[in-house]
């Protein structure tokens, strides 16, 4: 008698996948053919993005191929915007969902478990688009370890982010294998770097004293709020979804996650703006060379149209919509404002980056732009970045089919007084508990 070898698989939280090529094959066509049309086409569309942005990231790595818009007058381009956009959204989300997961405020415990999902997504985006930036990052993480260098902000950014990854994964894992004490320190830990990461990501360009317009103590601090607007801005985005093709809590999406969403931006589109007058006042009183400059650029220069766009699109039009008492019976509004504000986010990113290096002081390399350096983000560096979102898209939509999330408990660090115990909604209440499947099951919803 001969043993019978055991087929070669791998188990995967509640899932087990082939590992034998041709059985792997045969699952892959026969899930594909089960989802809904709708589904197939979406990521059909994303797949095709990310084709066309594998291909121009390979163009852009050999050394000597200029294929980024970037000049020695203008030295950070797309792929730095890029890179702060992911980054700080990362740590948006960790913020808003703190609110919950750490101080434990009721209304904001949906949070929970998809906050950390796109979080890490969002981080490893950030990662991706950096690492084709600097084409080498591999002498970066090395270097940064065996050279440390504490006076320099972006070394620090680099430690943060690094175990902002580590601490994030540590999250996500603990979250879906049920270890609610290491969730608890990773939940915290989160929280406090979810503040230090932009906090040094912006010192590293408030540092830059060449730069006016990004130098100072503001630009830290307008990271952090930004990062906090853009993290609330794309849970709305989500939360509307979910209510929309209903998937697991659907339900709560529209009762609580979006009323709270509404709340932090609130909060955030008032931050923001605040700040954003501080710096357009400074910037055409002050006398600092190079600042009045960027500042005029802005508000009546080569940069205006977007500058307004933002200022009506990113923070007016939201801030209606928001403010509106229809908005509380219907999700649609908060679903346009979240997008809006999320487009005004990149749109602000996109100008400060600019701003900063579109009135320069000096010649660099031989060469002075005057009066404004010209840049403009060339096919590849739009392939690059529309993949970027692409990535998360997709890692999005596959978390959402294949993971339970459905929100649970969430694991308070502090024991503060107003703190609640939060118990699990009932059947009758939602569908989609956290112990049903989180995939949708028909055509009929993702029509």
């Amino acid at each position: 008698m001969y043993a019978t070898a055991r087929p070669l698989e791998l188990h995967l939280l509640d899932y087990t996948i082939p590992l034998h090529p041709r059985r792997l094959a045969r699952t892959a066509v026969a899930e594909v053919k089960s989802m809904p049309v709708a589904l197939q086409a979406w990521f059909g569309f994303l797949f095709a993005i990310l084709a066309v942005a594998v291909v121009a990231a390979a163009v852009s790595i050999p050394p000597g191929w200029e294929v980024f818009g970037t000049t020695p007058s203008f030295e950070w381009g797309l792929m730095i915007i890029g890179y702060v956009f992911f980054a700080i959204m990362t740590s948006g989300l960790c913020l808003s969902s703190s609110l919950g997961t750490v101080f434990g405020i009721e209304r904001f415990l949906p949070f929970e478990k998809r906050h950390a999902v796109l979080a890490i997504l969002s981080l490893l985006t950030a990662f991706l688009i950096i690492a084709l930036d600097l084409h080498y990052p591999v002498r970066m993480v090395f270097g940064a370890m065996l050279v440390p260098s504490p006076s320099s902000p972006m070394w620090w950014m680099g430690v943060f982010y690094g175990a902002y990854l580590v601490v994030l994964i540590v999250e996500v894992w603990s979250m879906f294998t049920d270890h609610p004490k290491i969730h608890q320190y990773a939940c915290t830990i989160a929280s406090v770097i979810a503040i230090l990461a932009p906090g040094t990501l912006g010192a590293v360009f408030g540092v830059v004293g060449a730069k006016a317009y990004w130098n100072g103590i503001f630009t830290p601090i307008q990271m952090v709020i930004t990062a906090f607007l853009a993290g609330s801005a794309l849970l709305g985005i989500v939360f509307y979804l979910i209510h929309r093709l209903r998937l697991a809590d659907w339900k709560i999406a529209a009762t609580i996650a979006l009323p709270s969403v509404r709340v932090l931006m609130a909060v955030g589109l008032v931050a923001v703006s605040a700040l954003l007058v501080r710096q357009v006042a400074v910037g055409l009183m002050g006398d600092v060379r190079g600042l009045r400059e960027a500042t005029l650029a802005l508000v009546a220069g080569p940069l205006a149209d977007l500058f307004w766009a933002r200022i009506l699109l990113g923070l007016f039009i939201p801030a209606l919509l928001i403010a509106a008492p229809l908005a509380k019976t219907h999700p649609a509004m908060t679903f346009s404002a979240s997008i809006l504000v999320l487009f005004g986010v990149l749109l602000d990113r996109y100008l400060f980056v600019v701003a900063g290096q579109i009135a320069p002081v000096g010649a660099g390399a031989g060469t002075l732009a005057y009066p404004y350096a010209h840049y403009a983000p060339t096919p590849t560096e739009l392939a690059i970045f529309a993949g970027a979102a692409a990535f998360m898209a997709l890692g999005y939509t596959l978390a959402e089919r294949y993971l339970k999330m459905g929100e649970g408990d969430a694991h308070m660090f502090f024991p503060f007084p107003w703190i609640k115990k939060h118990h699990d909604h009932d059947e009758e209440d939602h569908e989609g508990h956290a112990d049903a499947p989180a995939a949708v099951a028909t055509p009929e919803v993702l029509a």
